[in-house]
Parts: C-alpha cells; sequence; structure tokens
C-alpha cells in the first residue's frame, strides 16, 4: 500500500444491516436526527423512553464508532452515515405515492402545441401529451419527497427530484450507493448499443452506470449537458435561469436534438437555438465539449 491510498473500512452487508436491526436502536437514530444536537446518555435515552439502562447502553454501544460518535463532552449525535441511515429510514416510512387523476399542466407540447398533462402512478411521475403520444420525461420520486404534495406540487418535485439525481451522477456519485459512477456515450448503431435505440430515432444516447452496484440509467445528450457553464451561460444571456426551468419545456434537451456527426472516433453534435442565436456543441464519447460556437440567423 502507498502513501497516497485511502483505506476506507467496509462492513459485510449484512453486518451493517445487523447493527440496526433492532427497535431500540432505530429509535436511538431517529431521536438523534429529531434532535438537531448531540445528546447526553440521560438525554438521550429519556427520548427514547426505555426504562433498562444497562440494555439501553448495551444497543447504544452497538450503534457508536458506526452510526453514533461521542464528542469530548460524552454526548452522542449522528456520524455522517448515521444521519443517511436516519433519514432513509425516516424517507421509508412513507410508502404510498401520489392518488389523483391526471393534472393538465400550463407547458403546452413541444410537438404538437397542446397542453400537456401529469399522470400519476405510484412514485411514478409521467409527464406526456394526450393528444399526439409524446413522452416528455419520467420521474420515480420517493414516497417522502411527496409528503404532503398536491398533484400540481408533485410535478414541480418530479422536475427538481429529476435534476437533483441527474447532477448527483454528473459529479460521478451512484445514487443508490455513493459509488463511482462512469459516463459514456452511445451510438445508437454501434454494435452493444440497446435494442431499444436501433429503431433509428435516436443516434445517441449517454449511459451512466456504478461501477460497484451496478446501477445504470439512460439519458439523452441534451439533458447530460445540462450543467455545462457553456449552456448555463446561454441560457443566461437570453434571460432563462435552467435552475428554475423545467426540463419539458426545453424544446432541445430531447433525444431527437443531437447528432452523430463522426463515427471513428465518435463526436456527436447537439444544438440550442434562442431568439434565434444558435449555442453549437460536439463532444465526445466521454461526454467532453470539443468544441462550442455561437451563431446568429
Amino acid at each position: 500500500m502507498s502513501d497516497s491510498d485511502i483505506v476506507v473500512e467496509r462492513l459485510p452487508p449484512d453486518e451493517a444491516f445487523g447493527l440496526v436491526a433492532h427497535e431500540t436502536r432505530v429509535r436511538v437514530l431517529e431521536a438523534l436526527l429529531d434532535a438537531g444536537e448531540p445528546l447526553s446518555f440521560s438525554e438521550l435515552n429519556d427520548r427514547v423512553g426505555m426504562r433498562d439502562t444497562g440494555q439501553f447502553n448495551y444497543h447504544l454501544g452497538k450503534l457508536t464508532d458506526r452510526f453514533v460518535e461521542q464528542d469530548d463532552d460524552d454526548r452522542y449525535a449522528l456520524t455522517l452515515e448515521g444521519a443517511r441511515v436516519g433519514g432513509a429510514i425516516l424517507s421509508g416510512g412513507y410508502t404510498k405515492g401520489i392518488d389523483a387523476d391526471p393534472v393538465q399542466m400550463d407547458a403546452p407540447c413541444l410537438g404538437c402545441g397542446s397542453a400537456m398533462e401529469a399522470t400519476f402512478e405510484g412514485t411514478q411521475i409521467l409527464i406526456t401529451c394526450p393528444d399526439c403520444g409524446e413522452d416528455f420525461a419520467t420521474a420515480q420520486v420517493p414516497p417522502g419527497a411527496l409528503y404532503d404534495c398536491t398533484p400540481a406540487e408533485a410535478v414541480d418535485v418530479a422536475h427538481r427530484w429529476a435534476m437533483q439525481m441527474h447532477q448527483t451522477a454528473e459529479f460521478g456519485f451512484c445514487t443508490r450507493c455513493n459509488g463511482r459512477m462512469d459516463r459514456l456515450v452511445i451510438d445508437a448503431a454501434a454494435d452493444g448499443a440497446p435494442d431499444w435505440l436501433a429503431d433509428g430515432r435516436f443516434e445517441a444516447f449517454v449511459h451512466y452506470e456504478c461501477e460497484r452496484c451496478g446501477s445504470s440509467w439512460f439519458t439523452d445528450v441534451g439533458l447530460a449537458l445540462m450543467s455545462h457553464p457553456a449552456v448555463i451561460s446561454f441560457h443566461y444571456d437570453h434571460g432563462i435561469d435552467t435552475r428554475e426551468t423545467r426540463l419539458w419545456e426545453l424544446d432541445w434537451v430531447s433525444a431527437e436534438a443531437s447528432t452523430v456527426a463522426d463515427r471513428n472516433p465518435l463526436r456527436v453534435a447537439i444544438s440550442v437555438t434562442l431568439d434565434g442565436e444558435t449555442l453549437e456543441l460536439t463532444v465526445d464519447d466521454e461526454l467532453t465539449v470539443l468544441d462550442e460556437a455561437r451563431t446568429s440567423a
């Protein structure tokens, strides 16, 4: 092992889950999460409500160092992983999504101009056009994020959740296990490309995959470039804040907007037109922007 190596201790999954597989330990995590500040042994015991202090100390000891830490004043607080586990427990307490009739949206369909519609299937929110049948977005949103939302508010939650998931992956982290996320531009005509890309409608897609847990998904090149400085500044110059504008309201954020300019090596071009000005970008197979230019009509 070299001096530059970082050692990360890793418990087998069954042992990690075993540490929190008891009602008292779950309540300890919940109590510390709710407190938001370090608690003494007696304060924590009072919040958990366990009479047998010996048993309480035993269960607290099982969590200490991994999910709970002690400060210099012998007060207890959650570690980073403890906070994540506690938050997951809190989020997991919500198990039902939105159950409502479809909601007609203000945004027009980018294909035919009709009003788009949001439909709800449990925790899945679909943005579609009921007239031409175009599918614009599908967001899988955890029930906890939909808590106390009206159907109209859930549409905005779907947009923000999708952007949050995408940006996490763009920074190279898996949204499921925090592992390293790899990114690769896929040529639809290349050997090994998914069958659904072979229908000729899409020329290129971006594939994200976690090297640790194998979680993966595909997205179009436009969405993958949403966080690029050239794209953000171009929209801002035209009075558009990309943080506030929903994805399905930007006609260039679609699979059809990207074209394969070259295959050896792979080069994919995408253009964004606003108010008569066009931003043209060319990326390689790692989504690195190789060339950018602005032109006016």
